[in-house]
């Protein structure tokens, strides 16, 4: 009788330990997505980007509603490390937004819901900076248009 019980303890451990190693993958795979959706984020997107993650959850045994997927699009003064020393050198400002993407769903392991949360962020260039040329070089431009 005893060693029956340790048997079916012992399968209830690996059953669950091989479970969330699946569900731990499954985690990954999501975070993934989302991060590749960041770069399709801007003011008229956002519904097509939570339905691509909802289809994305689908495909992996996610049970994702939009309702459940919060997207920032928001004016940001944070630059980059490149922006950072481009700017600094040229005397130039730059133009980003701060796109975030947080996705709440419920995990069931082994019957038992469990709460994840992914957040991912990213700082996206929406305007590059362009100098103007001396006057000299527009003088030069324009007699070489004539």
């Amino acid at each position: 009788m005893k060693g029956m019980i340790i048997l079916v303890v012992a399968l209830l451990i690996g059953y669950a330990g091989f479970t969330g190693m699946k569900q731990f993958k499954t985690n990954g795979d999501f975070a993934e997505r989302v991060v590749h959706e960041l770069n399709f984020v801007d003011e008229n997107s956002m519904d097509s980007v939570k339905q691509d993650l909802v289809t994305d959850a689908k495909k992996l045994r996610i049970d994702l509603t939009p309702d459940n997927i919060h997207i920032k699009y928001e004016d940001t003064e944070q630059r980059t490390e490149a922006q950072h020393l481009v700017g600094n050198r040229l005397d130039v400002t730059f133009v980003n937004k701060l796109v975030t993407i947080t996705v709440d769903y419920v995990q069931p392991i082994l019957g038992i819901p469990f709460h994840k949360e992914i957040t991912q962020s990213h700082i996206r260039q929406i305007q590059a900076p362009r100098k103007e040329p001396s006057p000299e070089m527009k003088q030069l431009l324009d007699s070489g248009a004539q």
